[in-house]
């Protein structure tokens, strides 16, 4: 598990906090750029859209981890550990 320094938490706190906001139930999340994301969902027929958050890429695996771990909410097949931007 990587160590976050007191900074850097809050900013992961910031993202959680403004992720809370806009979740649903029976909804996915995962890390990914915007423009592969988009590709990807046109080319496999999904008619579902994508709800993209700014965050630093360092910081993505801890939250989509604590969304899966604490809040229940299912990764995405998408999910991509070392998203771009």
């Amino acid at each position: 598990m990587q160590s976050f320094s007191p900074r850097q938490i809050g900013e992961i706190n910031a993202v959680i906090a403004e992720i809370e906001k806009s979740i649903k139930a029976k909804c996915e999340i995962g890390a990914h750029d915007k423009v592969s994301l988009s590709s990807l969902l046109k080319a496999t027929g999904e008619k579902r859209k994508a709800e993209f958050f700014k965050c630093r890429r360092e910081y993505a695996d801890a939250i989509v981890s604590f969304f899966v771990k604490e809040k229940g909410v299912v990764k995405n097949r998408f999910n991509k550990s070392s998203q771009s931007s």
